[in-house]
């Protein structure tokens, strides 16, 4: 193996535990922030803060989509995925992308 093929090997490696990383950074936090918010909500009866949780939460799945796709998007290929598996990351954003939505659109209708 050539040295410049065991240096992207390697980023890729490292780009995958920063991504991780921040996105386990990302849920902790939005869940500790929904968690906060639906009980001010609630305590205040305000619709906006129970429903800027509802939000965060959205924000914490979609961190959580993000980890799925990146361990299985890079996954090594194989007989029946030569090419491997990089087109999940495409799905994975396309799942976020209808988390949000769905997000506003239960807002919008709240």
């Amino acid at each position: 193996m050539s040295n410049y093929n065991f240096d992207v090997l390697n980023e890729s490696a490292i780009r995958a535990k920063i991504i991780v990383r921040t996105s386990i950074i990302g849920i902790i936090t939005n869940v500790l922030l929904a968690v906060f918010k639906a009980i001010l909500g609630v305590l205040v009866n305000s619709i906006a803060l129970t429903l800027d949780a509802v939000n965060n939460l959205s924000d914490a799945l979609s961190s959580l989509v993000t980890i799925i796709g990146e361990k299985l998007a890079s996954k090594a290929p194989d007989k029946k995925h030569p090419m491997g598996y990089g087109r999940i990351e495409y799905i994975s954003s396309m799942v976020i992308a209808a988390l949000v939505l769905y997000a506003g659109i239960t807002s919008l209708v709240e």
